[in-house]
């Protein structure tokens, strides 16, 4: 199937990182995130097996869902093509996060907005876990968010 006409090509979606963080590690990727409920509010995120990230959400119970703002497109090209067990992405790229408090997870500077979840449940399938997270706190930074779609980023705009 030529890839314009591939349905998931087009499926747009909000440009996110996954923020996770126990006992002295932590890491953060570009992820695939969609709510499945607001009204309990829970979230969805998909992320590669084998990686630090599933290990640090496995072992803390706790992952923080970070939509990515306009002025982040670098930032989610350099956490989404390298990975968390090489090296501390937060010192490598020079990140500027900060830590609501102290063990939790970081959140990078300029972000649209962020939501700190305990993982409800969990699911293994080829190549992926995929957690479904209970958000306990969250907060609107009022920045435009990121959107991938058709391989390139863009923001939203009133129709």
């Amino acid at each position: 199937m030529e890839r314009a006409n591939d349905v998931f090509y087009w499926l747009p979606c909000t440009v996110v990182f996954v923020s996770t963080a126990h006992n002295g590690q932590r890491d953060i990727m570009t992820a695939t995130a969609m709510f499945v409920s607001e009204k309990e509010p829970l979230v969805l995120i998909s992320v590669a097996s084998g990686r630090l990230t599933e290990e640090l959400i496995e072992r803390s119970g706790r992952f923080t869902l970070v939509i990515a703002a306009k002025g982040q497109r670098q930032l989610a090209m350099q956490v989404g093509s390298s990975k968390g067990g090489e090296a501390d992405k937060f010192e490598r790229f020079a990140i500027d996060a900060v830590q609501p408090s102290p063990g939790d997870a970081m959140i990078p500077r300029g972000a649209a907005a962020w939501m700190a979840c305990t993982v409800e449940s969990s699911r293994e399938i080829p190549g992926y876990r995929l957690f479904i997270g209970r958000v306990a706190e969250s907060r609107d930074m009022g920045r435009e968010p990121l959107i991938w779609h058709r391989d390139a980023f863009f923001c939203l705009s009133p129709v």
